[in-house]
């Protein structure tokens, strides 16, 4: 389809002639009927094809394949959330742990923290 429509185009401009008058000036010549009906028909050829492409995506969403992905791509991001909720209570164990390390060995040591007052 995409070839069809660059070898109208090509037809189109060919219909459109421009002609040198002089230096640096240039005539550009109205298009023929033929050209003006190409356009016309590239225009409509176009619309048509929206059109079927459209209908052919609404169809392909409303298969059994497409309600399929759909469900697995709600899963997956449900385990998605689902792990991010485990690495974040993870870590958030591990920094408490690490902090009660730094708290236990600044008291060792006798130095005071902001807490301490």
């Amino acid at each position: 389809m995409r070839r069809a429509f660059i070898i109208t185009l090509a037809l189109v401009l060919a219909g459109c002639k421009v002609q040198k008058t002089g230096e640096d000036t240039y005539k550009v010549v109205t298009p023929t009927p033929e050209a003006k009906a190409a356009g016309q028909k590239i225009k409509e050829d176009a619309k048509e094809l929206g059109q079927d492409l459209k209908k052919t995506a609404h169809e392909i969403g409303q298969t059994e394949a497409a309600a399929k992905i759909r469900a697995g791509a709600r899963e997956a991001a449900e385990g998605i959330k689902e792990g991010a909720g485990e690495a974040a209570q993870a870590t958030g164990k591990t920094l408490q742990k690490k902090g009660r390390e730094i708290q236990s060995s600044t008291k060792r040591d006798g130095t005071k923290t902001a807490t301490d007052h």
